[in-house]
């Protein structure tokens, strides 16, 4: 029993260590350019060992995407105030669409070409992109529900929703212009989209208090 136990965790160090090593080859060729040869030569092992670990390139990016969502987890876990978590999620992994410098934030640019590509409608990392896309606005918008205690539930749970999905669309549009190489400051543009995200709160909670 010992041994089956070092074997799994021998195996699920060794599937992270292949995500690492190729995910910086996935950022820059995207789905369609990278192959399971690019994910060995990255990886410095053989093809079978790569092929023992992911049965193909669908599955291999099923866990780059489950391996970039716990990355972008423990970084928004760590976002203290509300201003916080939108510079999260709107700028710095929409900033870091134009750099391989935080490769699992990067990699995201790559889940808007799955939403985009009607024809991977059955591929499994595409599914996998969309499910996350949704626990990603439920993660942000239980955040943002839990910042306004005094307000009914109803009413904090509309403006949550409210911020989240400008926080998203953002976020979004950032990422495109970051991988059409747009000549923009996204920690300036960031810090501006929050202003006009807390302003909008600021006002909402005014009516809301006012009523």
């Amino acid at each position: 029993m010992a041994a089956k136990r070092k074997v799994h965790r021998a195996t699920e160090g060794s599937k992270r260590a292949i995500l690492e090593a190729v995910l910086s080859r996935a950022v820059e060729a995207g789905y369609e350019g990278t192959t399971m040869a690019d994910v060995a030569r990255a990886s410095g092992l053989p093809i079978g060992s790569v092929y023992w670990h992911f049965q193909n390139k669908e599955r291999l990016f099923v866990e780059l995407l489950d391996y970039c969502f716990e990355v972008w987890k423990q970084a928004n876990a760590s976002a203290g105030s509300v201003r916080d978590l939108l510079r999260h999620s709107i700028s710095e992994s929409a900033a870091a669409s134009a750099s391989l410098a935080e490769p699992a934030a990067a990699f995201w640019s790559i889940g808007l070409v799955f939403a985009f590509e009607r024809r991977l409608e059955d591929n499994l990392a595409r599914q996998r992109y969309l499910a996350i896309r949704k626990e990603m606005f439920q993660f942000v918008t239980a955040r943002l529900r839990a910042s306004y205690p005094e307000l009914p539930d109803d009413v904090a749970a509309e403006l949550a929703h409210d911020i989240a999905v400008m926080g998203r669309a953002l976020t979004d549009g950032f990422r495109v212009a970051a991988a059409a190489g747009d000549d923009t400051d996204f920690t300036r543009y960031a810090e501006l989209a929050a202003d006009a995200l807390e302003s909008l709160a600021t006002t909402r909670l005014k009516e809301y208090t006012h009523d």
